[in-house]
């Protein structure tokens, strides 16, 4: 009795100990992929968030929070490298994993619907990304107020509406993104570039060619800095 009551004692230590070596070797991984993709070297994050998930699926199982965590950075690191199709899937895996560990009304998952969007949107998949913008965005008005977070949801979504050709729908979201990022960025920060650009291209499809050439004009000289980007708006 003693002797099994012994073993069991020293087989659970053991789990305990791996899985605690488990998880400072997935924290080593896991720290070191957004200082890399900070600096440009995405290949190598890309490397180091596929390490980390393998090792967390292993430690901590593949529904944790700390899988999801790790799904998202690899899903990141191949949205820059512009491999859409590839962090769509990652994206597709982590979401209803943060989800359940959130719950769908939190702002870090409002955050990866419109993450998974932005990769939906650039293979056009149009509706769909509208469909997860248009969730995501009210959430971030109730989470942030004014703020840079949710211009970027108005711009993202007004974007798309662009893109599909709803350029009436698409113009009062710009607007207010444009004004948004105006007062909580200030008015020459490379921010407005985009939606400024995006303006101009509404603009111009309405027939309105002064306007959207005022517009992107103002972003042309943003780009370029300093003084330069001082310049009338439309």
């Amino acid at each position: 009795m003693i002797r099994r009551w012994v073993r069991t004692m020293a087989l659970a230590l053991l789990m305990s100990v791996s899985a605690h070596a488990g998880e400072a070797e997935w924290k080593a991984l896991h720290d070191q992929v957004m200082p890399q993709l900070m600096s440009g070297a995405l290949q190598r994050a890309e490397q180091l968030a596929r390490d980390a998930l393998a090792e967390a699926e292993k430690t901590f199982g593949p529904r944790h929070r700390n899988t999801e965590a790790t799904l998202a950075n690899l899903a990141l690191a191949l949205r820059l490298q512009q491999r859409f199709e590839e962090a769509e899937k990652i994206y597709r895996r982590a979401l209803p994993l943060r989800e359940a560990s959130l719950g769908a009304t939190h702002p870090n998952t409002a955050l990866m619907m419109i993450n998974l969007a932005d990769v939906l949107q650039s293979q056009k998949k149009f509706a769909e990304a509208e469909k997860l913008q248009r969730q995501a965005l009210p959430i971030f008005e109730k989470a942030h107020g004014e703020d840079p977070k949710t211009a970027t949801a108005l711009n993202n979504l007004g974007a798309n509406l662009q893109l599909q050709g709803r350029h009436k729908e698409a113009e009062p979201l710009l607007r207010r993104a444009l004004a948004m990022k105006e007062i909580t960025l200030g008015p020459y920060h490379q921010s407005v570039v985009s939606t400024l650009n995006n303006l101009a291209e509404v603009c111009a499809s309405q027939g309105r060619a002064e306007e959207a050439k005022a517009y992107k004009a103002r972003a042309a000289a943003i780009q370029q800095g300093g003084a330069a980007g001082k310049v009338q708006k439309p």
